[in-house]
């Protein structure tokens, strides 16, 4: 036998066993890469429609243009315990199901005031524990939108045009011992 072709061989063969089981060949292909979650290119969509839905484009950049969903999905893998994390995800797999018993629809394929009527009345629902105390799906979808929410909010006052353009924060607003007149029209940041 041939000494080199049969490391040849062997070498070809231990490659391909390495690579085989980092092979995924589902059809879900993971899209945005975490440290905890996996998440799909429809869940993704998904909570870029919602965030999109919570602060729209107008006369300034809304979520969308800023890429505040990946803000939301960075703080829920670094900051969320695993418990809320479970919570979130599970929400978020229920979320369009139930915004198709809702509308009758997909919540990406709503209209703008259909999307802002189904994310009022999930929020809106009382929360009910069945008879052994157990917490319904609701909490989950609940825990999901109100953390969808919060997370928006806080990426979209922390993204780099509202700090640079609309709220500017001055490191050093003045010489030292001066006073300085504010302008009735002049907006200024309050967060310094």
């Amino acid at each position: 036998m041939n000494r080199r072709k049969a490391l040849k061989n062997l070498g070809i063969l231990t490659g391909g066993m390495i690579l085989l089981p980092s092979c995924d060949f589902s059809e879900e292909k993971v899209t945005l890469i975490l440290n905890k979650l996996q998440i799909t290119a429809k869940q993704e969509d998904l909570v870029k429609e919602i965030v999109t839905t919570i602060i729209p484009e107008g006369e300034i950049p809304g979520a969308n243009a800023l890429e505040v969903h990946n803000f939301v999905w960075v703080m829920v893998d670094d900051c969320l315990p695993k418990e809320k994390q479970d919570s979130f995800m599970n929400g978020l797999k229920l979320f369009d199901k139930k915004a198709k018993v809702i509308s009758g629809n997909s919540f990406i394929k709503l209209s703008e005031n259909k999307r802002i009527t189904v994310l009022k009345d999930l929020l809106k629902v009382n929360l009910e524990k069945d008879d052994q105390g157990k917490k319904s799906n609701m909490e989950d979808i609940q825990s999901f939108l109100k953390t969808t929410k919060y997370y928006t909010g806080w990426g979209f006052l922390q993204s780099k045009y509202v700090m640079t353009e609309i709220m500017p924060y001055p490191l050093v607003p003045g010489t030292y011992g001066t006073c300085e007149t504010i302008e009735t029209n002049k907006r200024i940041n309050i967060n310094g």
